[in-house]
């Protein structure tokens, strides 16, 4: 009787072996190589007279199970302490940054309350060579709105993967109201632009 069952089984764990995806790998993001970097750019009628912001993400963690056979199949997703991001505004004094640090860290992002800032992903799709498409969902302070972010994946012959892409999003769209001065002659638009480059292993 043992033996009659063992060669039912045996059939079924052979082909639920099979249908396992023995292609796919994992690979996380290497800490301190690449970077990831936020423009907020001046406007209002006295735009012109303010100065851009430029913003980085000081640790990115995150994982992504890479299919390199069917690499649509592939997802990931990122995660960073809002309290990670530091301005950089190579063109302001020291007293200036640390003015604007402390309002995105209070007023912008509110990092007492919404300490992290995620992507996970939900598909991805293939636009051209080297080229996806990653359908997912962005969270900042608290509020998820769908993403599609356009990159480019390369293999490199360390084994690593680099991640090369640039995303454009409204501070609306997350419930942030951007900053405004001088009665709304100056302001932060409403649109910022990130562009990163990552490698994972």
């Amino acid at each position: 009787m043992v033996v009659k069952s063992l060669r039912l089984l045996l059939p079924l764990v052979f082909l639920t072996i099979q249908s396992i995806d023995v292609s796919a790998e994992s690979a996380c993001l290497v800490s301190g190589r690449g970077q990831f970097q936020i423009h907020a750019d001046a406007g209002g009628l006295f735009g012109a007279f303010a100065h851009d912001h430029l913003i980085a993400a000081q640790k990115i963690e995150g994982c992504a199970t890479i299919d390199p056979k069917n690499l649509p199949r592939s997802s990931v997703k990122v995660t960073f302490r809002a309290a990670d991001l530091r301005v950089l505004d190579p063109r302001e004094s020291a007293d200036d940054r640390e003015k604007v640090q402390k309002t995105m860290e209070t007023e912008v992002l509110r990092i007492a309350d919404y300490p992290q800032i995620t992507f996970e992903s939900t598909s991805v799709e293939a636009a051209g060579n080297d080229r996806f498409r990653v359908l997912g969902n962005l969270t900042i302070r608290g509020k998820s709105q769908p993403a599609v972010i356009p990159v480019v994946l390369k293999h490199l012959s360390d084994s690593t993967y680099e991640v090369t892409g640039e995303y454009k999003f409204k501070q609306s769209a997350f419930g942030i109201k951007p900053i405004s001065l001088a009665g709304g002659t100056i302001k932060v638009k409403d649109e910022l632009r990130a562009e990163f480059d990552l490698f994972l292993k």
